[in-house]
């Protein structure tokens, strides 16, 4: 158990959040224009980087570094002790990479994809070639089920993913944490020998569809570097069809109508195959995609809100507080923990999506003319992106801070069998940093991200809400649910919390 906010700093951040909205409303409509292309750097254009994007083993070279940390990961949980703090598979998994992947999408946008040692065993595979350039594969090459084009699959997956690890608790579990890994490598290899391209990618995978949100807020991009080339000279759409030099977009995406984030997976293929040199790779502003109007889907929508709920659930478990509310409601059901927990975990999946709809509901009446209910609650989601990106980000904080520690001693005797391999077993881990130093960054990351929210909400409501009066009643709900949002992340943030490791 490790303590939270203290309660000074938690009122000091309350105080803020009114101070914020303000400036946020006052500053609105300025620097408009601050994700234009003219603020953007073309890695590409620096030889080295270029060099070796378009050197196709550079990828097999990486990809098979994570690959091996991955077989390294199933052979720990299924063959090393089954203690949570002492085994590589559990340490590496929870408190070393789930910590920090969200840090690396806001960072690097989804560069975890380029790694990404489930769909490198699946292509390997599937193509039997390890980065040549092959026409036949073994994939059947069957049309993904139209029923299933959409994130749906991906949202279930993430629920049930977020059940494992808080219900039964696989994050304490090295075998199960093994058995997870390997599940979805199944779910990878699978489609890929079945169905077209990398459909599971695209439509399935939980960790690239929430990475693929959160992506829309990251500092790089892969774009056409000037689109007109590719509407006016190119007639092959080489990006999107593949030929000899590079396989065609293993997501169906077209360079150039390609606006967002959301679905490339920085595969690099389009780099190898555009016959003009037309693909850039850019350094760009943070949160660009949210500042210029984007398609906008329903099904997205519906996994920003559980992306939101299951994100502050993931907190609220850790506290006191959620043992004895579970405890409370299997006494009064008469039903065991797992029933329990599950019943807590979709009630409050539908108090926070139901009270979305209130909020947008009630932006409706408010507002002269809207498209509708349906169509406001999903253009707003997006603006819901930053804050749940800055409180998963303060969140896993205090869990890497406080934990991380431990992965010295254990990548020593990472099967927990006694070993010493890099002389640092006896290493006695701590606090990476002070608890001063972690609750200050919590609430620095809480307000950037109701600072973030709350102009995003104030652009996308430009489309809807043209008019002075709409603009300040139509947009008033969501600022306070924003508002809301940041409060509820703080008080979690000040609850004390369970540690992952037990330490």
């Amino acid at each position: 158990m490790i303590g939270g906010i203290p309660s000074t700093l938690f009122y000091l951040a309350i105080a803020l959040l009114p101070v914020t909205l303000a400036a946020v409303i006052v500053t609105s409509g300025r620097g408009a224009s601050v994700a234009g292309a003219s603020r953007r750097f073309d890695l590409l254009r620096v030889r080295p980087v270029r060099a070796l994007l378009t050197w196709r083993p550079f990828r097999f070279i990486v990809s098979l570094a994570h690959v091996a940390l991955f077989l390294l990961i199933i052979m720990a949980g299924l063959f090393g002790v089954q203690s949570a703090g002492k085994n590589v598979a559990t340490v590496l998994t929870w408190t070393v990479w789930w910590a920090l992947l969200v840090v690396v999408v806001l960072l690097f946008g989804k560069a975890w994809c380029f790694v990404c040692p489930w769909d490198a065993i699946a292509t390997w595979l599937e193509r039997l070639s390890l980065w040549q350039v092959k026409r036949r594969t073994l994939s059947s090459g069957l049309p993904w089920p139209k029923p299933l084009r959409n994130i749906y699959p991906a949202v279930l997956l993430f629920l049930g993913l977020t059940w494992l690890e808080l219900g039964y608790g696989v994050t304490t579990k090295p075998a199960a944490t093994a058995y997870l890994a390997l599940l979805l490598l199944f779910l990878a290899l699978i489609p890929a020998l079945f169905f077209d391209r990398r459909s599971f990618c695209r439509y399935g995978c939980l960790i690239g569809r929430i990475s693929g949100l959160y992506a829309l807020m990251s500092g790089v991009e892969i774009r056409a570097r000037d689109k007109g080339i590719c509407r006016e000279r190119c007639r092959t759409k080489d990006c999107f069809n593949g030929n000899e030099r590079g396989y065609a977009c293993p997501t169906y995406q077209y360079l150039a109508g390609m606006e967002k984030n959301t679905y490339c997976i920085f595969c690099g293929e389009c780099i190898q195959t555009c016959p003009h040199g037309n693909v850039s790779l850019n350094v760009r502003p943070f949160g660009a995609d949210l500042t210029r109007g984007i398609q906008s889907r329903f099904d997205e929508a519906s996994m920003v809100i559980v992306m939101l709920s299951m994100t502050a659930f993931h907190g609220l478990t850790m506290t006191p507080f959620w043992g004895r509310l579970v405890h409370a409601l299997g006494v009064a059901l008469r039903v065991d923990y797992l029933v329990s927990f599950t019943l807590g975990m979709l009630g409050i999946l539908a108090l926070l999506a139901v009270a979305y709809v209130a909020l947008l509901g009630l932006s409706a009446r408010l507002t002269e003319s809207v498209p509708g209910l349906k169509a406001l609650a999903v253009r707003y989601a997006y603006a819901l992106l930053p804050m749940g990106l800055f409180y998963h980000l303060a969140h896993n904080a205090s869990h890497f801070l406080s934990e991380a520690g431990v992965v010295v001693p254990v990548l020593s005797d990472p099967f927990g069998w006694g070993w010493n391999l890099l002389n640092t077993a006896g290493y006695a881990p701590g606090q990476l940093a002070s608890s001063w130093f972690v609750w200050i960054l919590q609430v620095i990351l809480v307000l950037l991200g109701c600072t973030w929210s709350l102009k995003a909400a104030m652009r996308l409501g430009d489309g809807f809400m043209p008019a002075p009066r709409n603009s300040i009643l139509g947009r008033a709900p969501i600022l306070i649910g924003i508002l809301g949002y940041a409060v509820l992340s703080l008080w979690l943030l000040a609850q004390p919390m369970e540690m992952r490791t037990g330490l």
